[in-house]
Parts: C-alpha cells; sequence; structure tokens
C-alpha cells in the first residue's frame, strides 16, 4: 500500500467498499497477449491480494475478467481496448464483490477467535471460488471449531459495526494486531470487537450481521497444524440449503428422522456388509462345486458364471489353474451386453493373443504375459469356438 491517507488514495475500494459503479479517466490501455491492460485515474476494482481474488465487472460495457497491482498500478485486464484519454463507465460485479466482503470478514472473526482462545496464527489464507482455506500453525479438533463457529455466529447475531482505519505510527507501536508479515509504510488495521484485530487490504463487510452465516466445513492436518475450510454469507447459505434438501432425500429413502440419518445409514451399511459376506459364502460354495465338476489335468478350461464380480473371477481362474493343472484358465461372467473375462496363462502369450481375442470378439481390454482381463461384446458360442482355436492347438 502506498504510504498515502486513505482519503488521498484513488483506490476507491477502500474509501467506500460498498461502491458499484463510478467514472475514471483512462491513463493508458496497452495489448497484451491475451488482454488489453487498462490503467485509470481511480478505480474501484479490487486487485488480487492478501489471499482475496480480484473484482470483476465492466469497463464501458467492456468485460473485466481479472485485476493486479503492477509496477506500482493498478492494472484491469480487459477483453477489448477503451482509449487513453476517455472518460468511462466503470461497473463492479456486486455478487462477486459481496461474496468476498462476505467470506473475508467471516475468516477475520474464525481466525481472531482462534487466536485468542489458542495462541495460534493464520499461516495461509485462500479464497477460492467455492470455499476458504485457512492454514494455522497449531492443532484443532472439531469439538474445537464447533466452540468456534458457535462464538463467530453469536458476533454475526450482534450485528458488530466493523472499525477500520490507518493509525499513526505512534498508535500502531502501541497497538497489538494480528499480521502475518513485516508492514512497511502506511498500515489498515481492521478490528471487529470481541474477535479480532488484524492488518489487511481487503474489503469487508460494514457490519458482522450483513455476514448472515458462518459454517465451518473441515479440519485435516497440514504441515505443523492444520488447514481448516469453512464458508460465509450467502455461500453458507446457499451449502446448507442443498444439504439440508440432500438429507431431507435421505430421510425419506430410508424413512429416518432428519435428525437420524446417518445412524439409518450406519445400519444400512452393516446390512449390507452382512449381505455380501453372505453372497460372499455363497459364491464360495458356488465354485466349490464349479471346480469339482471340471477336468483335471486339461491344456484349456473355461468356466461360465453370471454376474460374478472381478475379484472371484480371478479367484477362481487361480484355483483352475493350481487344484486342476490347467495351463490356461478362463473365466466369464455374463453382463448385460456381453462377456466380462479373465485368462492366466502358463504356456501362451496372452499380451500378444490379447489383440487377436479382441478383435475376433468385438473386445477391449489386455494385460500381461501371463493374465489378462476385459470384456467380449460378443454370444458365448462364438467365444467358446475362438478360445478352443486360440487355447487349444497341438
Amino acid at each position: 500500500m502506498e504510504n498515502k491517507n486513505m482519503e488521498e488514495m484513488n483506490e476507491l475500494f477502500y474509501r467506500d467498499p460498498y461502491k458499484r459503479s463510478f467514472r475514471a479517466e483512462v491513463v493508458e490501455c496497452i495489448q497484451g497477449k491475451d488482454a488489453w491492460m487498462t490503467v485509470l485515474s481511480d478505480t474501484a476494482f479490487y486487485p488480487e491480494g492478501g489471499g482475496q481474488e480480484a473484482d470483476h465487472g465492466t469497463i464501458n460495457g467492456i468485460e473485466v475478467f481479472d485485476v493486479h497491482r503492477k509496477d506500482g498500478k493498478i492494472v484491469h485486464y480487459m477483453k477489448g481496448p477503451v482509449e487513453a484519454g476517455m472518460d468511462v463507465e466503470c461497473r463492479i460485479d456486486w455478487d462477486r464483490r459481496f461474496d468476498h466482503m462476505q467470506n473475508h470478514t467471516g475468516e477475520h472473526i474464525v481466525s481472531g477467535l482462534i487466536h485468542r482462545k489458542f495462541g495460534y496464527d493464520n499461516v495461509g489464507f485462500h479464497m477460492g471460488k467455492e470455499i476458504i482455506q485457512i492454514d494455522f500453525n497449531g492443532p484443532l479438533t472439531w469439538e474445537d471449531l464447533m466452540g468456534i463457529e458457535q462464538k463467530a455466529n453469536q458476533i454475526v447475531m450482534n450485528d458488530v459495526p466493523l472499525h477500520i482505519w490507518c493509525p499513526e505510527k505512534e498508535e500502531l507501536d502501541r497497538t497489538d494486531f494480528r499480521s502475518k508479515k513485516e508492514l512497511n509504510g502506511t498500515v489498515r488495521l481492521v478490528e471487529v470487537a470481541e474477535a479480532d484485530l488484524c492488518a489487511c487490504c481487503g474489503t469487508h463487510v460494514a457490519s458482522t450481521g450483513e455476514i448472515g452465516l458462518i459454517k465451518i466445513l473441515s479440519v485435516a492436518k497440514y504441515k505443523n497444524g492444520v488447514r481448516v475450510e469453512m464458508v460465509s454469507g450467502n455461500r453458507a447459505v446457499n451449502l446448507m440449503r442443498e444439504v439440508y434438501n440432500n438429507n431431507r432425500s435421505i430421510s425419506a429413502c430410508l424413512s429416518a428422522e432428519m435428525c437420524a440419518t446417518s445412524q439409518a445409514v450406519e445400519k444400512l451399511k452393516t446390512e449390507l456388509q452382512k449381505k455380501d459376506m453372505l453372497i460372499g459364502s455363497l459364491q464360495n460354495q458356488l465354485m466349490e462345486y464349479r471346480l469339482a465338476s471340471l477336468a483335471d489335468d486339461q491344456d484349456f478350461l473355461m468356466d461360465v458364471e453370471e454376474n460374478m464380480d472381478r475379484v472371484m473371477m480371478i479367484h477362481m481362474a487361480d484355483r483352475m489353474m493350481e487344484e486342476k493343472s490347467a495351463k490356461t484358465a478362463a473365466v466369464l461372467s455374463k453382463q448385460a451386453d456381453g462377456y466380462a473375462y479373465f485368462i492366466c496363462s502358463k504356456t501362451v502369450n496372452l499380451a500378444v493373443v490379447s489383440k487377436q481375442l479382441n478383435a475376433q470378439l468385438n473386445g477391449r481390454g489386455g494385460g500381461r504375459q501371463d493374465n489378462i482381463q476385459g470384456f467380449f461384446q460378443s454370444d458365448i458360442e462364438t467365444i467358446r469356438e475362438v478360445f478352443v482355436k486360440t487355447f487349444t492347438k497341438s
């Protein structure tokens, strides 16, 4: 930030973050590789920085899709040109700007509360299109964060006004505030009473009530601390609406109360595991019967099943090789539009044969020299005929 008082700056997003449109003079407009790079006499477009993404909008109706600080100037990246010296009408994408304001202030509240209660610093911050990521240099549990979330939303409901100012050096020296780096020149402080006081160059709401809702989504170990994901404002409201509707559908599907869907899912999961165990047991019994019906010491053995899973197919082929002493074993499983297959061999180079089989049987798949797997879109009689010719040559 330049060493100026806020009122002297041409950065209108600091004077009035609620400004949606303004007029300015075009200082320069240079054609780049993928954009027209434009500098204005004044701007309300916030440039990407401090973890916050840039504003979007239009200049004289031409799209502004990115904004950055470059060589002491704020450069607007546009999809078309404007002439230097022109007086232009500029409009901010307000939905995007207000979303950034809600989420940035929400992050300050959460980071400030964590710093006050646990002493941890925010060592990384990224405002993505869907979620906010914050990195802290200490451990936090889900229970810790639920307590922080409750306190954060109480501050939202209290509609606490933000205090934003650039103190003189003497005041700054005696002020205790959060900052991720050493600061030079004018320092801009953002204060949320009873939650946070932090150096920040981003845009914020005027009072916490405008955030509406803060929701913490996850926490995971990251480097020497944790990474927390969260959303605020309309993002949080939209997400909670989606989660509620999904939970409502699950509740109806499982005939469970909405507050008991997780228990109902766990019950269903247990029942499915029991059924899977029963199916596995029955498949093993079927495998024993199938193996008993197959001849021993054959050059080639083939078994055809219905809807056998891949693991059981491999297991069956291995046992055909080991217990029946087959030199080549093929297991096929009937599907809706053809046959899944697994073939293993001690004597045939299946990596070479695979291409021939796929060509003759409208197949796809492959593998190694000793085993291949895939799918044939053909009838069983044709498959059997091709297999016999391929694997029983003298």
